[in-house]
């Protein structure tokens, strides 16, 4: 996907002086992506170890392009494969289920940890890290190529259509019986004083309706029955469907719970301040606002803006020495595995020339998102917290 725009500039977003940015690993070879110009060969780990430092590169778009990047799995969570700590020198990099994969002496002393990456076949893992050199804190990335140390071969790349995303991401509910689909409609087209009855139509069809526990929650904030809209939203945290999250995640920044907001139980009920489970709460956990502060002839000014429906909107405005481009895109979105996939219709219609994609990755204790539209505008955006 082509956009006539000025070429921008993309710095990473951290307060560390000279902080490099790990943007993934070949789909198709061994090397990986610092920042969006250098391309980098893993060390080899043998027996456990790895020496050396890893080979870097400056190379053109084009290269770049043939060694189809793909986005960075973040080790985080549940779901991690791996995990690194660091003493003085040395980084060692274990596996969540099975011990030590290997230890590297850094040419400095370690501060900290940052970040650890693993490539989809868990083949390959990189480890962004903080060290002091000449009076500054400064981020450095290195990867490792574990090859043989692999507990198992890599699968090979599948030949039927890719497994669909696990519920948690992608919610989307069985369609509903006839019945349970005419109560859903004429709950939505009730006027205000009968909403309550028709949603209650729709429990009474489903006990564990999302949109149907959320109504009738926002209705008992109204009303003042706190403990009653608060045992509303328990009953669905705990409903079991899928796109229970999704509802959940409405209510953390709907103004019709303005009352519950610093209610612990509000708050634990809803998940405002546990880390996103699913690639869905990564997205949209802080109400789907992002943005990007602009500099002068350096960086551009984003606001990214995503909805429960599947659409966004996103504006990026870059200015220097007086010229001012200020381009608005909108699309829809969709959760494709650990990343965000946005299409962007061209003349009504979609081809995947017209999508882009946004992968995650740390910054500091928070996340932020990169987005790649074609080769001319690639941006990094931190959420907008309500």
């Amino acid at each position: 996907m082509r956009t006539a725009i000025a070429p921008l500039v993309v710095l990473g977003l951290t307060s560390i002086a000279g902080a490099d940015t790990f943007s993934g690993f070949s789909g198709v070879d061994r090397p990986y992506l610092v920042n969006q110009d250098r391309v980098c060969t893993p060390i080899v780990v043998a027996s456990g170890a790895a020496t050396g430092a890893a080979k870097c590169t400056k190379v053109a778009a084009d290269t770049i392009a043939h060694l189809s990047i793909k986005p960075p799995l973040v080790q985080s969570g549940a779901k991690a494969s791996f995990a690194a700590q660091a003493t003085a020198r040395t980084i060692t990099v274990t596996r969540k289920t099975g011990g030590p994969v290997v230890a590297w002496d850094a040419p400095d002393p370690v501060v900290r940890i940052v970040e650890v990456y693993a490539s989809q076949y868990d083949d390959r893992v990189a480890v962004a890290y903080v060290v002091r050199r000449a009076g500054k804190e400064v981020t450095d990335v290195v990867g490792f190529d574990l090859g043989a140390s692999q507990p198992t071969a890599a699968p090979p790349e599948p030949t039927t259509a890719p497994t669909k995303p696990p519920v948690a991401d992608a919610p989307v509910d069985p369609k509903p019986d006839p019945k349970l689909a005419k109560a859903l409609a004429d709950a939505r087209a009730a006027p205000k004083a009968k909403a309550v009855v028709a949603w209650r139509a729709v429990l009474a069809l489903d006990a564990a309706q999302s949109e149907a526990l959320f109504r009738i929650a926002a209705a008992e904030v109204a009303a003042k029955h706190l403990p009653e809209a608060l045992a509303a939203l328990t009953s669905l945290a705990g409903s079991g469907h899928a796109d229970a999250i999704e509802w959940l995640i409405e209510a953390r920044f709907d103004p019709a719970f303005a009352a519950l907001r610093a209610e612990p139980k509000f708050r634990a009920t809803v998940g405002l301040d546990r880390k996103p489970a699913t690639t869905y709460e990564r997205f949209l956990g802080f109400g789907g606002q992002w943005e990007q502060t602009g500099t002068s002839c350096d960086k551009p000014e984003v606001r990214f803006t995503a909805t429960r429906d599947r659409h966004f909107k996103l504006r990026v405005k870059t200015s220097c020495e007086g010229s001012v481009f200020d381009t608005p895109f909108k699309g829809t979105w969709r959760v494709d595995g650990n990343r965000i996939v946005l299409a962007l219709p061209n003349q009504g219609k979609v081809s995947a020339a017209d999508e882009a994609t946004c992968g995650f990755e740390g910054a500091g204790d928070e996340d932020a998102m990169r987005c790649t539209l074609g080769r001319d505008i690639d941006f990094v955006v931190l959420p907008t917290r309500r």
